[in-house]
């Protein structure tokens, strides 16, 4: 009996392989895209050629390595990389005409709302809540994912440590006295205490998108729902501006306004020229690349904020009006499988398994501020309410809001005048948009 059992075993087990087998070459023939590889493991045989934009200027060669290796992957793929320093306001420009790269960079100025008009859903890849941080901000007013943040960060003052040692600046600054103090003693030195970057949108943008967010989380609602000014002096809004106005209106930026360049800012940190920079997390390694030591480079949050809020760099997506959407999502997909892409340009992935962004949380952690990152879903997007965002972001936009006008208000002697010139506006347009 125990024979027969035996071979009534090996019988099931070979007509199981057989069928196996019936059904997996009958999965072959059934499509000529794909093909078997040397560890027999099935892929799609994908085509075509595509369109791969970057910020990352100085990271051509790293990229262009990236490309090299999906293209022996997929020898019938070509993918064709564009590098623009300052991408915004070009792929805004390239939004409107339906010309956006294959796999692109998103503006900031295309709305979540808005999201469907210009990129393909990219809930099949494979990436959500559950193993990426700050997926929420890549989803759109309805809950499906649309971009995928490059890399986490978080906006704070980023510092040379050795000027700070040199002068003995043992305490971190934690108020806005604070911190003018300690500018005021640095520029005593000799040193400039903070660059600014002025004459770049890029650098100045986040005193208006950023920073009042520091200073008051609630900033959308008291000012849409509440009726706040938004220049009111309690607004998030006026205390960034002016916050950047007393920098310049006491010297302690770089002198020459319109011609002080980000290259410079570099370079100046790291030689000891310049204190300090406002920016994300994610410069640390920029200065890193161009030689100075991680040792040396500090960063602190912002003076006067009550938390410390995640943010990623920017969002990759897919053009809906790329001819090879397959080639596209596979190629996404592998920027940001084992951080790839992340690791290319040395930032800090959002992957939650990514050895980079468990020590990223450790190092925010020690300064005992609550944490705020998106989980994902609709109900812990950063802006609470979708509807009140676009409505306080058209409000923005309309009313002069933008970059140009920080530009201005930072060097004006009186203000005054153009904060109720400001507010007046708003207040106008408010009834038309709003209700």
């Amino acid at each position: 009996m125990r024979k027969n059992t035996k071979i009534k075993t090996i019988a099931i087990l070979g007509i199981f392989g057989i069928c196996a087998t019936v059904v997996l070459l009958n999965n072959i023939t059934k499509d000529d895209n794909i093909i078997i590889d040397e560890e027999n493991t099935i892929s799609k045989d994908l085509e075509g050629t595509i369109s791969f934009v970057s910020n990352r200027t100085d990271k051509s060669e790293e990229l262009n390595l990236l490309i090299e290796e999906f293209e022996e992957l997929h020898p019938k793929v070509k993918v064709d990389l564009e590098l623009i320093g300052n991408p915004e306001e070009i792929l805004q420009r390239k939004a409107t005409v339906q010309d956006l790269p294959d796999v692109t960079l998103v503006p900031a100025s295309i709305k979540t709302s808005e999201y469907y008009k210009y990129f393909l859903k990219i809930d099949d890849l494979g990436f959500d809540g559950s193993n990426t941080y700050n997926n929420g901000l890549g989803l759109d007013d309805k809950g499906d994912m649309y971009g995928l943040m490059t890399s986490l960060n978080w906006y704070g003052i980023i510092y040379n440590k050795e000027i700070f040692k040199e002068l003995n600046i043992d305490a971190l600054p934690t108020t806005k006295e604070e911190f003018f103090e300690m500018c005021e003693i640095i520029d005593e030195n000799g040193i400039t205490p903070i660059a600014l970057n002025y004459r770049d949108s890029w650098r100045i943008k986040p005193w208006l998108e950023i920073v009042p967010y520091l200073f008051d989380e609630y900033l959308e609602d008291k000012v849409i729902k509440n009726n706040m000014d938004i220049l009111d002096e309690n607004s998030g809004m006026f205390k960034s501006l002016e916050f950047i106005r007393s920098i310049v209106q006491n010297g302690y930026c770089e002198e020459d306004l319109l011609n002080y360049q980000w290259n410079k800012a570099k370079t100046d940190i790291r030689d000891g020229k310049v204190a300090m920079l406002f920016l994300s997390s994610d410069f640390k390694y920029q200065l890193n690349d161009i030689g100075m030591e991680m040792e040396k480079i500090g960063m602190f949050p912002f003076p006067g904020s009550d938390s410390i809020k995640v943010f990623g760099d920017y969002k990759m997506a897919i053009s809906k009006d790329t001819k090879h959407p397959d080639v596209a999502k596979e190629f996404l997909k592998f920027l940001f499988e084992d951080s790839r892409y992340a690791n290319a340009v040395n930032i800090v992935s959002s992957l939650k398994d990514n050895e980079k962004s468990k020590e990223f949380f450790k190092e925010i952690e020690e300064f005992n501020l609550p944490i705020i990152t998106n989980d994902g879903t609709l109900e812990s997007k950063y802006y609470d309410n979708e509807n009140i965002h676009s409505k306080y972001d058209t409000l923005r936009r309309t009313v002069g809001l933008d970059y140009p006008f920080v530009q201005r208000y930072v060097i004006e002697d009186n203000t005054k005048d153009i904060i109720d010139e400001i507010n007046k506006k708003w207040n106008e347009l408010e009834g038309e948009i709003v209700d």
